[in-house]
Formats: structure tokens, sequence, C-alpha cells
């Protein structure tokens, strides 16, 4: 059965650069190719148009089977979520640079996780999937090269008509080779959107940003998944004073944010007090759903564990997510009990934390559950 004509308000217009592992593709959702320096951003524009006007005749191409397949299922896809997009969308990465180690991370997007696993080996008993999960086998781009070509492309848009995105690692960590696209392209930027876990080594690049671009213009998604007393837990290498500083800085100046928080299971045990600090605060949040790695999902948490999570939140005003994730049936796969025991007790050596003296009670409770019943299962 030949498909409705629908056409793609992304093809094309979102543009995304992962630099750190040489790839573009033609929106957040497409599948990826590498970049060839044989190539210019004016081929890639002109392949992306022609793949417009085949998916706007119904053609089913192959790097868009994540939207495809939401149709096919009778589901509202992310192409026709944003069917009448016209904006220039430019998401970048430029490096893996990053001063944290999150536990759902990978060596693909932090620094810190492509040191351990240089130094120490890439997690054992765990699926391959989450093998390569965390490793990087793509050699990076020609970074100075594909950002004089951005930056001269961004140059040619009308003013005030870019929405770019920067993404990482961690971009407040890249101010030499951000400051210069910045400056040169300001008035054409309508939107300057930083993914940030606002918590670099230093607050330079963050102040300069602030200080050399219209407030009014800045976007800001903080990466955090729990309170800040307690997110050095889920997240290897946070700095609760660097991070309320910076944050504090933000609020002074009076720029937009919103906290974006990924659901896996370090991050739902404190849950009971990451909600009500967001809403002491007033603080506009957002929860994801975790993807990889899989044993991290919270679904495998037993529903005993999760209805006591529930019980300390109901009086809360919760996030649909939440509600969906703690009410779950059980889902009790050994192996992936399993799995989540060894990548979790790997991860917390290497990132210097003692699981029992995690100061949260259901955590305590749920971590001698999963330890007696991994050596049940495995280990007689």
């Amino acid at each position: 059965m030949t498909p409705v004509s629908k056409s793609c308000g992304l093809k094309g217009t979102q543009q995304v650069f992962y630099l750190q592992f040489n790839q573009v593709a033609s929106c957040c959702r497409a599948h990826s190719d590498q970049l060839d320096t044989n190539k210019t951003i004016t081929d890639y524009q002109q392949q992306w148009q022609h793949e417009s006007q085949q998916l706007a005749q119904g053609v089913k191409l192959g790097g868009c089977k994540h939207c495809w397949e939401s149709e096919d299922q009778g589901k509202i896809s992310y192409r026709l979520q944003n069917n009448k997009n016209t904006d220039i969308q430019i998401e970048l990465y430029i490096s893996n640079l990053c001063n944290h180690m999150c536990s759902y991370c990978s060596s693909k997007y932090s620094s810190l996780w492509e040191e351990s696993i240089q130094t120490h080996g890439v997690f054992q008993n765990i699926s391959s999937t989450a093998k390569d999960n965390l490793t990087n086998t793509c050699p990076p781009a020609d970074i100075d090269l594909w950002l004089e070509q951005i930056q001269h492309y961004i140059n040619t848009c009308n003013d005030n008509s870019v929405s770019l995105k920067l993404l990482g690692g961690e971009p407040l960590m890249q101010q030499r080779n951000l400051e210069k696209l910045l400056s040169f392209n300001s008035n054409k930027i309508k939107t300057l959107m930083i993914h940030t876990n606002l918590n670099p080594p230093t607050d330079k690049f963050l102040r300069w940003i602030l200080d050399n671009l219209s407030v009014n213009k800045l976007e800001i998604t903080i990466s955090l998944d729990a309170s800040p007393d307690y997110n050095h837990i889920p997240r290897a290498g946070f700095n609760k004073t660097n991070f309320l500083s910076n944050l504090e800085l933000l609020q002074n100046k009076n720029v937009n944010f919103v906290f974006n928080s990924v659901v896996s299971v370090l991050g739902l045990f404190d849950l009971e007090n990451f909600i009500p600090w967001l809403n002491k605060n007033k603080f506009k949040g957002r929860f994801t759903k975790l993807y990889n790695p899989d044993c991290l999902d919270p679904k495998y948490v037993p529903a005993k564990f999760r209805k006591q999570i529930l019980e300390k939140i109901s009086h809360l005003s919760i996030d649909p997510i939440i509600t969906e994730i703690l009410q779950q049936p059980d889902n009790l796969v050994d192996l992936k009990l399993f799995e989540q025991y060894n990548y979790l007790t790997q991860y917390f050596e290497r990132a210097d934390i003692d699981p029992v003296q995690i100061n949260n009670a259901i955590f305590d409770e749920y971590w001698t559950w999963l330890t007696e019943h991994v050596d049940k299962k495995f280990k007689q």
C-alpha cells in the first residue's frame, strides 16, 4: 500500500553534526553518515533536499526508519510532531570533553569515561550492547575544518534565523572552539540553546556567553538527575558548590533554563528529594526515559521498591513518565539484574563511591536485595 504523502519539516532544516565521532545527520532522529572531507555542507544540504522531496512523495527512506516505524504503529512520529517547522536548527557536538562520568553515559560523550575505558578496560559481565555503548571506535572529525564551514554557512543565513544547539561532552568546557563561532555569527542566531551539566571546572566561558549574547536569545537545558546533595551518585564528578554558584549566576541574569533528568536506577531513589527541590525553587523540569544501557532501566527494579518510592511522592505533582515507570508491573529478568549489579559495581569502583554508604534507606534496602539475589541466582 502506497503511504500517504507526508512532508518532513526537519529533513535538512535540522542539521546535526557529531564532530567527536565524525558523523552528520539530517535531523536528530535520522540515521547518521560519516563526514566526508571531499564534501561540503552544501553537498549534504543538497542531498537532504532531495530526500525531503522523496519523503513528501511517500518514499520510505531507510535513514528515517525511526519515524516510519512509529507511523506504521499508528503513533505520532517525531516528524509529524514537527511537520510545520521552518527554522534552521543546527545541533553541534564538538568533542567528548567532559568533567562528568554519568552512570548511563559513555566515552562517546565523556572524556572521563574514555579515560576510564582506556585505563581499566570495558566493564565485564555485561551485555555486548552495553559494551558497545561504552566504547567509541570512530575517530573524531577535523573539527577546525567543519567548524569553519558551519561558521560560514550560518553567516549566509538571515539575521535572527538560526537556532544553534550546543551539546557535548560539556559545551561550557569548549571555549576555544565555540567563542569564535558565536562571536562571528551572533547577529544570525535567533536562539542559542546549551545542553550543560552547569558544572564545568571554571565559569569563565559561561560568563563570556552571558556578557556577549543577549539573555533573551539564551535557552539553557541543565542535565541533573537528582538533588544536588545526591547527584554525585548518578553523576560522578559532580561538584555541588560549583553547580549552585553557576545556577545562582543564571538566576541573577534572568536566563531561561529548564532541568532535564534521565530516569535511571540511581536517580530513581532520590525522587523523593529531587521533585520537592524542583518545586520549592519553582524550577521547570522534564523527565526522559533511559535508552542505554538497558540494564539501568528502572523497570527492572522490583515493584515493591518502586511502590515505596511512589508512596513517598504521591502527594506531589508528578510527571506522567515518572508515574508510568513507578506503576509498571514486575519485570524481574534475572539476567538483566545480574548485568545491572555488575555494571553498577564496576561504576561505583571507578567513581570511588561506596554503595553501602549511600544515605538513602530505600536504595540501601534495594542494594542489599540485589546483591543477595545475584548471589543466589548466579554465584552458588
